[in-house]
């Protein structure tokens, strides 16, 4: 079995009571079966304010929040009384793992950092190095794995990591400009998606041309799709509230371009943010093959991402470091911690003509 993590990834502290957004906040906690199992035969004082605190809904355990959204046990120190009274190996399993997210597949386990996360932002956002796997362990033999036939995966994952690792170089190809990059990774995957699995979208009869008025009703295309999720976040609504007032069709395209120029010298910051999304979810498809899905995301994801970009430099004359780390945050806590957002976008990125390739590809 082999472990695979990006580079950042051994750098990674939890700043605790240090931190200015704490996951402690705001986010529902639900509790695995094990863990809700030992809270109910935790003794005294403090298993009773456990339990005290521990709700059954919808089939599972979880904390209720507090009137003014924070998890119960985050005392006045921003510290966790579970830790401090039961130790660390007592947190549920959702608190022990993020921003941790896992995907198995064959012989392969990956993790990676989730943007949700401020500090996770710093290190992805701090160095301009390039962003690469490291590997431990030795590969086993995946080939003795059980599969129903019906459930066995099209495509081998090692033709899928193949396809990955030159997605993220063509992505980390600094000779060309960053969204010059973007199209290409987005044309790749593309091609691959036909190569792998025999299918691709259906030929386009419309054409699309580039001017001011396209970009713009691409942007108020973007914006009514995202206006549809499930609003995790009230930092969300002030996003969306700041892209409405930010553009019109004259000056959508001009403000971008001057951001943009502003921001040569930082345009790895939109590299970072196209392999996150890259490692993240593209080995995803060796489940459900849909690779130009995952890659679509991507795009996706950074197109508004700099959209916020842009609203915000526009408000302020400036774009900070922090900033960015912010966008990022807020984007990756509204539509990445969300099932129901995440399988929204999905719908979207399979039906709306809005995010056909070529259409897409304006867009950048």
């Amino acid at each position: 079995m082999i472990l695979r993590v990006p580079s950042y990834y051994k750098e990674f502290r939890c700043t605790a009571d240090r931190c200015a957004d704490s996951c402690c906040i705001g986010w529902e906690l639900d509790i695995d079966e094990d863990t809700a199992a030992y809270y109910e035969q935790v003794k005294g004082a403090f298993g009773d304010r456990l339990r005290e605190h521990m709700v059954f809904a919808d089939g599972c355990r979880s904390f209720a929040l507090l009137k003014n959204r924070f998890c119960p046990f985050l005392n006045r120190q921003g510290l966790c009384d579970i830790c401090i009274e039961l130790g660390e190996e007592a947190l549920c399993e959702v608190c022990t793992e993020f921003p941790r997210f896992t995907i198995e597949y064959e012989d392969a386990t990956e993790k990676v950092l989730s943007l949700a996360c401020e500090e996770v932002g710093r290190l992805i956002f701090s160095s301009d190095q390039k962003i690469v796997w490291e590997t431990y362990g030795e590969p086993g033999d995946s080939s003795e794995q059980d599969w129903e036939e019906d459930e066995r995966p099209a495509v081998e994952a090692h033709r899928l990591e193949t396809v990955r690792e030159r997605a993220v170089s063509i992505l980390q190809d600094r000779s060309k400009g960053v969204f010059e990059r973007a199209a290409e990774y987005l044309r790749y995957c593309e091609k691959q998606q036909k190569n792998l699995y025999g299918a691709g979208e259906s030929s386009v009869t419309e054409q699309w041309e580039e001017n001011e008025t396209q970009a713009y009703a691409d942007f108020l295309g973007r914006l009514r799709i995202y206006d549809e999720l499930e609003v995790l976040d009230e930092k969300w609504l002030g996003e969306k509230e700041l892209l409405a007032s930010s553009f019109c069709e004259d000056n959508y395209r001009i403000r971008q371009k001057q951001f943009l120029k502003e921001m040569k010298e930082r345009e790895y910051e939109y590299e970072q943010l196209l392999v996150y999304f890259t490692n993240r979810y593209l080995m995803r498809a060796y489940y459900d093959a849909n690779l130009l899905q995952r890659a679509k995301f991507a795009v996706l994801s950074v197109l508004m991402i700099r959209d916020m970009d842009v609203a915000r430099w526009v408000r302020h004359g400036k774009f900070s470091k922090e900033d960015r780390i912010d966008t990022a945050k807020i984007y990756a806590r509204e539509v990445e911690h969300s099932e129901e957002n995440m399988e929204f976008l999905a719908d979207a990125l399979q039906f709306e003509e809005l995010f056909e390739t070529e259409r897409l590809l304006l867009q950048l």
